[in-house]
Parts: C-alpha cells; sequence; structure tokens
C-alpha cells in the first residue's frame, strides 16, 4: 500500500463552534478532529463535483405507500428509464404497508437529480432522498 502524504494545518475558530465540534465527534464515532474534517472535505468536494455534473456513486432511498396500486412497478419503469446506471435495488416490506426502497446508483450528478425528482412525483412515494457516496473515479472520497 502506498504512503500517504499528509500536511499539517492550523486553523482557529469560535469557542463556541468548537465545542460543537467536540460535541460532534463524541456522537460521530470519528477517532479525532483530523479524520473528522478529512471527511467533511471529501463531502463537500463531492458535493461540488455532483453540482459541476460529475460522475458520482450513491443511494437514492425511496419510501413508498404500498396502498397506491401499482407504486413499486412505477418505480422500477422509473428507474429502467434513467439515463444513470442503476447498480442494484433491495426492497424491504415495512410494518404499516410502506416499503422502502434502496437503489444504488453511479451517473452523471444532473441525471440523478432528474431520477430523483421524477421519483418523487410519483403517487404513492412519501419520500426520496439522494446520498452521495463518492465521485465515481475518486477510490479514496
Amino acid at each position: 500500500m502506498a504512503k500517504i502524504s499528509l500536511k499539517r494545518m492550523s486553523f482557529s475558530i469560535e469557542e463556541d463552534l468548537y465545542g460543537q465540534l467536540e460535541s460532534l465527534l463524541a456522537q460521530s464515532g470519528y477517532d479525532n478532529r483530523s479524520e473528522f474534517i478529512r471527511d467533511m472535505i471529501r463531502k463537500q468536494l463531492t458535493r461540488k463535483q455532483c453540482a459541476a455534473d460529475g460522475k458520482v456513486i450513491g443511494t437514492i432511498s425511496v419510501l413508498c405507500d404500498l396502498n397506491v396500486h401499482g407504486i413499486e412497478a412505477k418505480l422500477t419503469e422509473a428507474v429502467d428509464n434513467a439515463v444513470t446506471e442503476t447498480l442494484g435495488m433491495s426492497r424491504f416490506a415495512l410494518a404499516d404497508n410502506s416499503s422502502t426502497v434502496m437503489i444504488g446508483v453511479q451517473g452523471i450528478g444532473s441525471d440523478i437529480r432528474n431520477l430523483v425528482n421524477s421519483i418523487r412525483k410519483l403517487k404513492g412515494v412519501i419520500q426520496a432522498e439522494f446520498v452521495i457516496t463518492s465521485s465515481a473515479g475518486c477510490r479514496r472520497c
């Protein structure tokens, strides 16, 4: 494994913001502030790439009302007709006659955003969210 070169930085923040950062760290499971900040930077860079229509990988989470006839078929059709590449889909039935569908996707950020927007418009979709995991070409993001 190649050795990663690190750069040391120093910065100042308000005392209140520092306290909030410490609380976030305690709740987040990060081992140290440096890893937390590196992860925040990676997330911002990925969001920027998505906004600039870069290629990204992520997950679309959809909550469906199964009382609406044919909602899952319409959801599958929307995904199948999308410009983006579908990496996989998993469906989980919930006790309240709803289901959640997780869709792994890869593609141009704007295409994925358009897919999510079209999913949100389907009658029977309660909620749809897209979470970017990384830029598609970045192994460390």
